[in-house]
């Protein structure tokens, strides 16, 4: 209930500041503004946006945790999101989502209490193989220890034994 309320209070704020802006700039001027900010927010999206893959492919090849670079990328796509999203408070958020050091601050935080809260380090983990380790090297994938050990046993169908459990191998 209270997503509901938020959401239609954001939707009466931006229409409240579409229509203030529409009476100062006139109507084409309104339109222009938001072509000329959806144009200038997608090129900056598409800069950011491969910076921001460029910073994460570092921090994979260095060997290095890469909270902080998901979470700029996240932020990213953030503001790509608020970009399609019409309306002046939209467009304004996406624009100051898209500065670097805007966006570097808010990364900082947000991996700091991920891993505060643990949630970095218990994830899933991602192994890119054939990227390379520290200082570029190759690395390879750790040896298999159960390689050439074979496992001998027998696979008990319940229905073969009538009490559910495994029969001793012969």
């Amino acid at each position: 209930m209270f997503v509901l309320f938020a959401l239609l209070a954001y939707v009466a704020l931006e229409i409240w500041v579409l229509v203030l802006v529409g009476q100062a700039i006139g109507f084409l001027g309104l339109l222009g503004l938001l072509i000329l900010s959806a144009v200038v927010g997608t090129w900056a999206l598409r800069r950011e946006g491969r910076r921001s893959i460029t910073e994460l492919g570092r921090a994979v090849r260095s060997g290095r945790a890469a909270e902080a670079e998901m979470a700029d990328g996240m932020y990213v796509a953030l503001a790509g999101v608020l970009l399609v999203v019409p309306g002046m408070l939209a467009t304004l958020a996406a624009l100051v989502l898209l500065v670097p050091p805007v966006r570097r601050a808010l990364a900082r935080r947000a991996a700091a209490r991920a891993v505060r809260a643990g949630s970095a380090r218990r994830g899933p983990f991602v192994t890119v193989v054939g990227v390379g380790g520290p200082g570029g090297a190759p690395q390879r994938p750790a040896a298999d220890p159960w390689a050439g050990r074979v496992i001998e046993g027998h696979v008990a169908d319940p229905d073969e034994t009538g009490a559910g459990g495994a029969r001793p191998t012969p």
